[in-house]
């Protein structure tokens, strides 16, 4: 009996500590949020069986013309590149960074580029194959 009145005195102790958390969003981070103008997104890597890496990325504006911000970020410092791809399949820009870090802001010159859909292929270190994708249109 005594340890069923400890554990509700326990529970009940623990639940008048709980507080909970408020965040509030400024009116301009409201409006970027609202008015996005990109793709963006995040995807898992299996580094090992047991370890997995989380990896956030942007490429920004969602059509851009002449140059595109691309924004790559992981908890720990990764070795990430990518290449541009056409509609065809055809490795039209490579992006290569100088140091390994954790976020990556590169602006890619897309400006001679022509319209049309491209492919966004990241990649671990000198890897080979591909370890996520994804899609803009250059207007």
């Amino acid at each position: 009996m005594k340890n069923l009145i400890f554990i509700f005195a326990l529970v009940i102790g623990c639940s008048l500590n709980s507080s909970a958390q408020t965040s509030t969003i400024s009116t301009q981070n409201s409006d970027a949020v609202k008015n996005y103008d990109g793709v963006r997104g995040n995807f898992d890597y299996a580094l090992s069986a047991t370890e997995r890496l989380n990896v956030n990325y942007s490429l920004t504006p969602k059509n851009p013309s002449t140059v595109a911000h691309l924004m790559l970020h992981t908890p720990d410092p990764m070795p990430l590149s990518a290449k541009i791809m056409n509609a065809a399949g055809k490795v039209v820009m490579t992006w290569t960074p100088d140091t390994k870090v954790y976020l990556y802001n590169a602006d890619l010159n897309i400006a001679s580029l022509e319209a049309g859909t491209y492919t966004v292929n990241v990649y671990m270190g000198s890897d080979s194959k591909s370890i996520h994708n994804f899609s803009f249109s250059k207007q």
